[in-house]
């Protein structure tokens, strides 16, 4: 595979790939080397890969489950320091009404009242605050965290297609030898010219084969031609009546 990182993204590129991931997965550079085959290599480190993804994977959903959390209390936070403030409302309302009204035993009960939610407000505040900017920071971390396990993802995705093609390599590699195809395109040439000059002269000696035959016919008429001519000759004259 990794042959194949550098071919993608050059020797540079491939280096800081390698590099990055290898720090990513806790592996040494002389761990990286192995007598295995790459194919063998390849299937490894995406298993490797694969089991660290989910590794982060579950501990961004645990962030994210932590984050809900904390969310949740500090929305109780803050509508406790809601529910104080209106409290604090009321009880000044109702000291100013009981004042007006003559009813000095409420209206000092109700300004004890108001004092005691005063001094606690301030406090409530500060957590509420407090707790806000944890939720922020920890929201803004879990984004931080999901952008950067898309982006393993994407990584993960892109190592797997790497090892594919890499193995495609392999194999056209094997199967695909540039001087074994050549040598077997010579002897095919080779097979087929002798193959051809074989057509060419059997039909050469079949035409030949068929002038000499006539030519054989009109010797041995001549012949024969001739031996009849001898053999009248020969014949004793005949007596005339």
């Amino acid at each position: 595979m990794k042959k194949a990182v550098y071919w993608l993204m050059g020797d540079r590129g491939g280096e800081a790939t390698v590099t990055a991931w290898n720090w990513l997965w806790g592996m040494t550079p002389d761990a990286e080397e192995s007598p295995e085959s790459d194919a063998d290599a390849g299937m490894d480190e995406i298993a490797t890969a694969e089991a660290s993804f989910k590794t982060m994977q579950q501990s961004v959903q645990q962030l994210a489950a932590a984050t809900n959390r904390q969310y949740a209390a500090y929305q109780q936070a803050r509508q406790l320091y809601i529910r104080k403030v209106r409290d604090l409302g009321r009880a000044e309302s109702s000291a100013v009404n009981a004042k007006k009204e003559g009813r000095s035993a409420d209206a000092e009960a109700a300004v004890i009242q108001t004092v005691k939610i005063s001094q606690l407000l301030p406090k409530l505040e500060a957590q509420v605050e407090q707790a806000e900017a944890f939720v922020n920071e920890s929201q803004a971390k879990l984004r931080r965290e999901r952008d950067r396990l898309e982006s393993y993802k994407s990584d993960l995705q892109t190592l797997k297609n790497l090892t594919e093609i890499n193995d495609a390599l392999a194999a056209i590699a094997q199967t695909h030898n540039e001087q074994d195809m050549a040598s077997a395109r010579a002897q095919f040439e080779k097979v087929k010219d002798s193959v051809h000059t074989r057509y060419l002269e059997k039909q050469a000696y079949a035409e030949l084969s068929a002038d000499s035959a006539d030519v054989l016919d009109s010797v041995a008429q001549q012949y024969k031609i001739a031996q009849r001519l001898q053999q009248l000759n020969e014949l004793p004259p005949t007596e005339e009546a």
